[in-house]
């Protein structure tokens, strides 16, 4: 007899939430790098190269991120900033099937 199996519980890291954020953001013609997140140091160590300049919070099955970025030096930087949060809204809702509360940008440095 073949019994079915029962679904199980899907879950994700915070850790890959907030590199997919940060590979989406990086891919955005006009962003030239993450800049460091304010306040976010563990044990008095950087943050890992991979959610640098990324802070994501989940609540209610809904993402709320926070990302903080350099700009390319002559890039109109509120198109950027625009371009940033539609295609991390649309990766979120591809690869994860979330829904993203918020998705804001602060433009830490140009070069």
């Amino acid at each position: 007899m073949i019994s079915e199996a029962t679904t199980g519980t899907i879950r994700i890291a915070p850790e890959v939430l907030a590199t997919i954020v940060q590979l989406t953001a990086r891919s955005v013609n006009g962003i030239r790098a993450m800049a460091e997140t304010p306040h976010r140091r563990l044990l008095n160590r950087p943050t890992p190269e991979a959610t640098r300049g990324v802070l994501v919070r989940v609540r209610d099955n809904a993402v709320q991120a926070n990302l903080y970025v350099v700009v390319a030096h002559g890039a109109n930087m509120v198109a950027v900033g625009n371009q940033v949060q539609q295609a991390v809204v649309q990766a979120v809702h591809e690869m994860l099937g979330m829904t993203v509360r918020g998705i804001n940008v602060y433009i830490q440095g140009v070069e």
